[in-house]
């Protein structure tokens, strides 16, 4: 957008003094509402809030006389400007910024229930538990035809917020009463109060809970209220219809609460990993991966014992955990572990499509010498997995070794002694055939005579390899 050129000359309209445009494109008062409007967003940037107010009290005048397009969009550029206003406004109160939310829900804004929205978060930070109630409240029941209907999804929002506040009730009412001297009258008005907060609360978030969305801190509300009243069976039924709703968008935190909650119920380990099975296909970098990898290594199942390492080579694969020690001290564990029961298929199959990247990931002499500063455990518990997987000749394993001939010498005499009969080298090795060792260290090719012998024939080279059938095959037996 071009701004008008200013002239020196000033005029002075609407009791506030503005530059005056020498293009007369526009009507008087549109251009000097439009100037108004840069000056007022001039002054906020630099923080002059005082002389934001006055400009935006000479903006609401010369709106007046602007056309129905200027009339639809006034509203909405005065309510933002004019709540930022306030809130940083160094005279401002709460009750000018509640006086002001309050107007504005009625001159046209056609965001009744966004204003109430941002009324009640304003509230509540400021401590007027009531007052956001009340609002709250009045919020609910306003009706406008089509516009209410627009704004249904901020119904049920403030639906949630009033379900919270009855639970903040409820809370704060179940504390003074058992804090309360013993008297019968006292105690029943309480007890009632208690439980009319207790119905309200419930019956708001079974509400919300219908509709599908990312609905955290109201679950763990209502889940607290329900394992407060000792309704366990009903509490886990919400966490598992909560993190199994397929409607709901992505939310690992939902497996994360159930898995939180069976725990405090003591439930059986099987759950518990059923659980933190399905925040592994969702999460599988989240911190509990380790817990789930230690729980499965607990059970008797043999395809438990390989998800908990192939568990840990996926938890490693991402950068937050490079530097945890009990995450590698974890690995280097279940590696040892495997390679003493002679799982070592298992090894391999994680570790293939890894070979090509993991060791300028984790495995570099740079990486070396940094673990190593930061910390022999890390390093000789990273020097070991190395080991494993790369042979006892990689850089990490002798950078380490090097470090820690003299403070860590008889660990690493173990580890070199474990790492040379047990590392991946001796098990791709194992796992090759022997016929097809020979014939690519040697390159001759192994046929059979009629008598079934296996015959050896070098291979051909210069001018012999071009005169060479394409489908050479041994010379038949004789005729009997």
């Amino acid at each position: 957008m071009e701004y008008p050129e200013m002239d020196s000359e000033e005029d002075e309209e609407y009791g506030l003094t503005l530059p005056v445009s020498r293009r007369k494109r526009r009507k008087s008062v549109h251009t000097t509402a439009d100037l108004c409007l840069r000056l007022i967003c001039k002054a906020m940037r630099g923080n002059q809030w005082e002389k934001a107010a006055e400009l935006l009290a000479s903006y609401v005048q010369t709106l007046m006389d602007r056309g129905k397009q200027g009339v639809a969009i006034a509203p909405e550029i005065i309510r933002r400007i004019g709540s930022e206003i306030l809130l940083n406004h160094p005279k401002s109160t709460n009750d000018d910024i509640n006086i002001f939310q309050e107007t504005m829900k009625n001159i046209g804004c056609k965001k009744y229930l966004q204003i109430s929205m941002e009324q009640v978060c304003h509230l509540l930070c400021s401590g007027q538990v009531d007052e956001a109630h009340r609002v709250l409240s009045l919020a609910e029941s306003w009706r406008s035809g089509r516009h209410s209907y627009v704004q249904r999804p901020l119904q049920t929002l403030l639906r949630a917020h009033r379900a919270v506040l009855n639970y903040r009730s409820w809370v704060e009412k179940g504390s003074a009463l058992s804090q309360s001297a013993p008297d019968c009258s006292s105690q029943s008005s309480s007890a009632n109060a208690v439980a009319g907060y207790y119905r309200q609360a419930t019956t708001s978030f079974q509400e919300i809970l219908k509709f599908s969305g990312v609905w955290d801190p109201f679950v763990l509300n209502y889940v607290d209220l329900l394992e407060s009243s000792g309704e366990n069976r009903e509490a886990e039924k919400v966490l598992t219809k909560y993190a199994n709703n397929t409607k709901n968008p992505a939310n690992p935190n939902a497996q994360v609460y159930l898995y939180e909650f069976m725990k405090r119920q003591h439930a059986p380990e099987e759950k518990l990993i059923e659980v933190l099975r399905v925040l592994y296909a969702k999460t599988p970098s989240h911190k509990l991966m380790l817990k789930f990898s230690k729980l499965l290594g607990n059970s008797g199942s043999e395809d438990n014992q390989k998800l908990s390492l192939l568990v840990l080579f996926d938890l490693l694969d991402f950068s937050g955990w490079k530097k945890d020690v009990n995450a590698w001290r974890h690995f280097a564990k279940k590696l040892k572990k495997a390679f003493r029961r002679k799982h070592g298929a298992w090894i391999l199959q994680a570790w293939q499509p890894r070979k090509s990247w993991w060791p300028s990931y984790h495995f570099t002499t740079y990486q070396a010498k940094s673990d190593w500063q930061d910390g022999a455990k890390l390093a000789m518990k990273k020097a070991s997995v190395a080991g494993m997987l790369l042979g006892p000749t990689c850089c990490y394993f002798t950078c380490i070794r090097q470090s820690g001939k003299k403070t860590q010498k008889a660990a690493i005499t173990r580890m070199k002694k474990f790492i040379a009969k047990h590392n991946c080298e001796i098990l791709q090795k194992a796992s090759s055939p022997e016929g097809d060792v020979e014939e690519e260290t040697t390159g001759a090719e192994v046929t059979e005579n009629h008598r079934g012998l296996r015959l050896r024939r070098p291979p051909l080279t210069g001018p012999r390899a071009l005169r060479r059938p394409p489908d050479w095959a041994p010379r038949p037996p004789p005729p009997p």
